[in-house]
């Protein structure tokens, strides 16, 4: 489980840790749970305006939902949001999902030996 903060002050913000927490569920193979800041903190000039939601995200395979939301809390209120994960889905994801990226990770062509690889100066 890796869990993610969020402190954003806009439906833009909020997306750009939102795509990164699914996208980390994906590749890791494991589930994601964004914990958020919300509304109006007038005590700190640093995240003095707060907009967002929690989340819950999965791989998007085998037992999870095609969309990866698992759970989603309401938009701008404060509030819990929480799920039930049965963690021998995340290994049944890792032994006989749609994608074994976890399994395949060694089988990849190592960087520098990559020929269609272009170095970026």
């Amino acid at each position: 489980m890796i869990l993610v903060p969020s402190c954003t002050d806009s439906r833009a913000g909020y997306w750009r840790v939102c795509v990164g927490a699914m996208a980390r569920a994906l590749e890791n193979q494991c589930v994601t749970v964004m914990s958020f800041a919300v509304g109006i903190a007038d005590w700190s000039p640093a995240v003095d305006e707060n907009f967002d939601h929690g989340g819950i995200f999965g791989p998007a395979n085998k037992g999870f939902p095609s969309d990866s939301v698992v759970a989603e809390g309401p938009e701008n209120v404060s509030d819990w949001t929480y799920s039930d994960i049965d963690l021998t889905v995340i290994s049944e994801v890792r032994r006989d999902g749609a994608v074994l990226n976890r399994s395949h990770w060694n089988d990849q062509i190592p960087r520098a030996e990559a020929p269609h690889l272009v170095r970026l100066r």
